[in-house]
């Protein structure tokens, strides 16, 4: 495992602080989705056991890196929501807990990753907290989020933060060409995935451009009032729910970046400009900034007792109350 091409400066940074053994006891690995927190923190603690480094790399063959690669390290925890849950639960806090608070097996430290960190419920978030503001000498904690500030801020403060960017466009072009063999799709899903490369791999692999096109298409039809919310939450319902999250987010942002001034330097959808700046002539700035604010609060619901047709009629009726035409 080795850090993707975009992160060499990050990956040099926390090399020298391995050599002069100044690796906090908390990590907070942030930054959008797709950017490869996840590979990064995997080819982390990689470099942190393997038993022959190879020019600051692991070398992929020692018995270290065999059981990492079948996840069965026995100073390596990883946790995550399950997929039948919503939330990371307490429960797999105490778990944690009680892993790190052992003496490691055959390295220098017992390395704990919480990955979606930003779904911990409160009670675990407290429970995490403890051993933040107590950590046992020879553990480390990493928690990967997108979302830092769903967070609680005193478990912020208590983490070192390495924040993670989106490549250079034409890196993770090339990047992703060499994946697809395709410079034009690549280009295409890059923008799709507002410069995430990771996230553009999802969506050739999930096929969820389509899904992309469809809701576009939907959004088009209900703002020009020829479609209903409710039919149109019907046919989303089974569709990706983060995908369409994800998607009106960038769509309403770009719509306001182009009611702001008809030329803004960035564009999260540059294929959809044109479409984009129809639908923006028909709402106010005032109502594009409050439909950005309600989406921005919706993957809050998630991880409530709210039902996912609920949260799609609650968004396309915003979403159609936009036009003011």
């Amino acid at each position: 495992m080795t850090p993707l091409p975009w992160q060499s400066d990050v990956w040099q940074a926390l090399g020298r602080r391995i050599i002069a053994g100044t690796i906090p006891h908390a990590m907070l690995f942030t930054g959008p989705e797709g950017v490869g927190k996840r590979q990064f923190a995997q080819a982390f603690v990689q470099r942190l056991f393997c038993h022959a480094l190879d020019q600051g790399l692991a070398c992929g063959k020692c018995k270290a890196c065999h059981l990492l690669k079948i996840n069965n390290h026995p100073d390596q925890f990883w946790i995550s929501k399950p997929e039948d849950k919503k939330v990371i639960s307490v429960d797999q806090i105490r778990g944690l807990i009680s892993y790190v608070n052992l003496k490691p097996h055959s390295t220098w430290k017992k390395v704990a990753i919480i990955e979606q960190a930003e779904l911990m419920n409160i009670n675990a978030s407290n429970s995490l907290l403890k051993t933040l503001e107590e950590p046992p000498e020879s553990s480390l904690l990493i928690l990967l989020t997108h979302r830092p500030d769903q967070l609680l801020a005193t478990i912020r403060s208590r983490c070192q933060v390495l924040q993670f960017t989106t490549p250079d466009r034409q890196q993770a072009i090339s990047w992703l060409q060499a994946k697809m063999g395709d410079e034009r799709q690549a280009e295409k899903l890059l923008s799709a995935a507002n410069g995430s490369p990771l996230r553009a791999m999802a969506y050739k692999e999930n096929n969820l451009l389509q899904q992309r096109e469809e809701q576009f298409a939907s959004l088009q039809a209900l703002m020009a009032r020829q479609a209903h919310p409710v039919e149109v939450a019907n046919r989303w319902l089974k569709m990706d729910l983060d995908m369409t999250l994800y998607c009106v987010t960038s769509w309403i942002s770009d719509m306001i970046r182009l009611k702001v001034t008809p030329e803004p330097p960035v564009l999260s959808n540059p294929d959809a400009r044109s479409e984009l700046a129809t639908m923006s002539q028909q709402s106010t700035l005032t109502k594009m900034l409050a439909f950005h604010a309600f989406i921005y609060q919706i993957p809050q619901l998630k991880g409530a007792n709210v039902n996912e047709q609920m949260i799609l009629e609650k968004i396309l009726v915003q979403w159609t109350r936009l036009n003011v035409c």
